[in-house]
């Protein structure tokens, strides 16, 4: 009997407070059976997500991305909705992107349009107190899109933040004082070529020396390898084949026109790596890793929707959250063959940009 393939997952995206804008479904894909757990409502736009499982409870790290005045909120989720335990606002507050510090007891923020990155920590009751601001400051070399910095992601790594920046095409490393919260600028940066406008990394656990960096203006993929203790650039590739070649990407630089690399993600044994791009392109793209950390091309395929602002990848299945389309979207990977095929099914799911899977 061929086995069913289960998905369990969050989906967040943009809406008013009183707007159903997180869900936590379940279902098969592949028989487009799908049914929604809970729904939660409260927040406005909490276009990203951090979870933590404490004792059995679920808490939930998010935000309200309005700038300036947006906010970063903890709740504990239950039956009966969401708890909120903490609310925290500023002006220079304008986050795109959320995390878990590597020993959990740490949330970091990213702001997109403020620039800045920020620390709080996680007090016993799972609530959140502000530590630390680090503010970029700077432009970059696109006239439209990098007047400003624009800090896109953060992710601890072994005690050091890692902050991408589109705005001055740098990952930023900070130190980690996890007693005081602090973050303290490393001196390690790592700088990518001008114009890029880098969005998300990615870094596989299990070769912790590898960072695989997806920018959203060229839309490219850049793999580094930390070699005594220095991040150096191994390898470049169009997120799509021949994309750079693409004569629409000649027009004069316009502020819709490169918004196109989204997401990047491995799969759970860190074999592949998948990203996404939106546009006109509107694909996920597979490769695979090889030995020496290096990518090769698989497959691209249409998600079947239309912005596919985040993706995330559940054994062979890879799930696509399409922000304009109010979609989310299936492809299976064969691994075999290295194809991706969409799978027909969809879920309704608002404005969806985040996508988180859970256990059953």
């Amino acid at each position: 009997m061929e086995q069913r393939n289960k998905v369990t997952f969050f989906v967040s995206g943009y809406g008013a407070r009183e707007d159903t804008c997180i869900r936590l479904v379940a279902g098969y894909p592949e028989e487009g059976s799908f049914e929604v757990l809970r729904s939660y409502s409260g927040m406005a736009s909490p276009s990203y997500l951090a979870l933590r499982q404490v004792n059995g409870s679920t808490y939930l790290y998010t935000f309200e991305e309005n700038s300036p005045g947006g906010a970063v909120m903890a709740y504990r989720l239950t039956e009966d909705g969401a708890e909120l335990l903490s609310r925290f606002e500023a002006d220079w507050i304008g986050p795109c992107h959320i995390s878990v510090s590597d020993r959990d007891d740490m949330v970091f923020a990213a702001s997109y349009m403020t620039g800045n990155v920020a620390s709080f920590r996680i007090e016993d009751d799972q609530s959140l107190t502000f530590a630390c601001r680090q503010q970029h400051e700077g432009v970059g070399v696109h006239y439209d899109r990098q007047r400003a910095p624009h800090c896109h992601y953060c992710e601890e790594r072994d005690g050091q933040l890692y902050v991408v920046d589109l705005g001055l095409d740098k990952v930023f490393i900070y130190d980690v004082d996890h007693a005081t919260g602090a973050l303290v600028p490393s001196g390690r940066d790592i700088i990518l070529p001008p114009g890029s406008g880098p969005r998300h990394l990615i870094m596989p656990r299990r070769s912790p020396n590898r960072m695989y960096v997806l920018t959203e203006l060229t839309a490219r993929v850049f793999y580094y390898e930390r070699v005594d203790g220095v991040w150096t650039f191994r390898q470049e590739e169009d997120a799509i084949p021949g994309l750079t070649s693409d004569p629409a990407l000649q027009v004069p630089h316009t502020a819709d026109l490169l918004s196109i690399g989204a997401a990047i993600k491995l799969s759970e044994d860190e074999a592949y790596l998948f990203v996404s791009c939106r546009l006109g392109y509107q694909r996920v793209t597979a490769f695979r890793i090889e030995a020496d950390g290096r990518i090769v091309f698989c497959d691209t395929e249409l998600t079947g929707g239309i912005t596919p602002r985040d993706i995330a990848v559940v054994e062979d299945t890879v799930l696509t959250a399409n922000q304009d389309s109010g979609q989310v979207t299936f492809l299976s990977f064969d691994r075999a063959t290295g194809k991706l095929t969409r799978i027909p099914a969809t879920l309704d799911a608002g404005r969806p940009t985040c996508l988180v899977p859970v256990a059953d």
